[in-house]
């Protein structure tokens, strides 16, 4: 019997130690996609290249982030209750692959109505299926993987990840250099569909741990967690002391969050026509996620209060700087506009890891889900608010504009940071008394 035991757990290790290099890989590149077919950039710069609406590039932003609240609200329920995840998460990266082509095949052959349609539709598509992948992976690999194992494989993504997107968009800066803009982009977004196509690849390889399926529920018992269900925990949580602390924060650094889309928008607006504007902002993105990994990761040990107001210190002195030069006229440079971006994707990258640890921190156990859900779903929703009325100000006036407001409510940030929160979220969490255990 014990041999039988030891043979059964010598076999998991095994496979468990095979699967380490094959998720690594898998998320490289899935990485390298997203950089190469980035939404917030790449798809930027090609709209602007196209002379499409500055509102359409700018309202790329919302539409995803619009699209992805579907997913949190309506899919989330049945998510939970699959027992595999590998195959829906090989289908999720074939099906953006296929919304990223579809956006490639039409800017080259459409006429300039359909290339609108194709884009909003794309994005649309994009926002939804990208939250339902993430969904997808914060189960699958909390399943399969333990927690030494899923800090390597994040760090070694990242690396591999960057490295990688680098090495090829210098290659294709290299090949394409004397190409018209729009075959430049249209390549850059092609080799993201080749990635996505990659990782699905990579993905096969995994050996998946198999979950006992949740019982489903009845059918007006998921109705009434999507819509009704989702408002009663909304009304419950608020009525905590904790929860309305923590969306405090989490709606005041959504426009800081904001900063990546319309700094590379900025960017595009200068720069779509020159052939090392976009090589410059993908390098400079990918760059700026390996220094901002173990950057942050010490600093987080020490006060995410600092990490917090640092990051948004960073954007508002980063905006600061970049308006003085395009007032002045001096920032036809692109490479100013690379080290923007590269700032500003380090500060969002710290925000965003020192708000879920603070998060983890004071949310109790039997609230941390639907808290996330709630909290995520609300930011969204500011978001979307919030992109479009940037966009409609980047096209009515410049684009200067919405960074001026980014700048301006980053400042605000940074000093609300200290404000609000305590000088170390390290207590025990507190104990709900507001949400019934029928509710979970």
């Amino acid at each position: 019997m014990t041999t039988q035991q030891d043979t059964t757990q010598a076999k998991s290790a095994a496979v468990a130690r095979r699967n380490v290099p094959i998720l690594a890989g898998q998320g490289a590149f899935n990485m390298m996609a997203w950089s190469m077919a980035s939404p917030s950039i790449v798809l930027a710069f090609l709209a602007v290249s196209l002379d499409l609406p500055m509102f359409l590039a700018g309202l790329l932003v919302t539409i995803r982030h619009g699209a992805g609240t579907l997913g949190d609200i309506f899919v989330s329920d049945r998510i939970a209750r699959l027992s595999r995840k590998k195959g829906a998460i090989i289908w999720m990266d074939i099906a953006v692959a296929a919304c990223f082509l579809l956006v490639v095949v039409v800017t080259l052959m459409g006429d300039r109505t359909a290339t609108i349609a194709a884009f909003v539709i794309a994005i649309f598509l994009i926002g939804v299926l990208e939250e339902i992948k993430a969904m997808l992976i914060v189960d699958f690999v909390s399943d399969n993987m333990d927690s030494r194992s899923r800090m390597q494989v994040s760090y070694v993504q990242k690396a591999i990840g960057g490295a990688g997107t680098i090495a090829l968009v210098l290659l294709v800066h290299q090949l394409m250099q004397d190409a018209p803009a729009l075959s430049r982009h249209s390549t850059v977004v092609m080799i993201g569909v080749l990635c996505f196509l990659l990782s699905a690849i990579s993905m096969l390889a995994f050996r998946e741990t198999a979950i006992g399926a949740k019982v489903a529920p009845e059918p007006s018992a998921r109705k009434s967690w999507a819509l009704t269900g989702f408002f009663r925990r909304a009304r419950d949580l608020f009525a905590e002391p904790w929860f309305r602390r923590f969306m405090v924060i989490r709606l005041s650094f959504v426009v800081v969050g904001l900063s990546v889309p319309f700094f590379a928008l900025i960017a595009a607006e200068a720069h779509h026509s020159s052939a090392k504007g976009l090589t410059a902002l993908i390098i400079s993105s990918a760059a700026a996620v390996l220094v901002a990994t173990p950057l942050w990761r010490v600093l987080n040990g020490y006060s995410l209060n600092l990490v917090m107001a640092v990051a948004a210190l960073m954007v508002a002195v980063t905006g600061c700087v970049l308006m003085v030069l395009h007032h002045a006229g001096i920032d036809h440079d692109i490479h100013v506009h690379a080290v923007s971006l590269f700032l500003v994707t380090i500060a969002v990258t710290g925000l965003g890891g020192a708000r879920s640890l603070y998060f983890m921190e004071v949310a109790p156990k039997d609230q941390r889900v639907a808290a996330k859900a709630v909290s995520t779903s609300l930011a969204r929703i500011a978001i979307v608010a919030i992109s479009a009325a940037l966009a409609a100000v980047a096209h009515s006036a410049e684009v200067a504009w919405a960074i001026v407001f980014i700048t301006v409510v980053s400042l605000l940030a940074a000093i609300l940071s200290f404000w609000i929160l305590p000088p170390r979220a390290s207590a025990p969490a507190p104990q709900s008394t507001r949400v019934s255990p029928k509710d979970r």
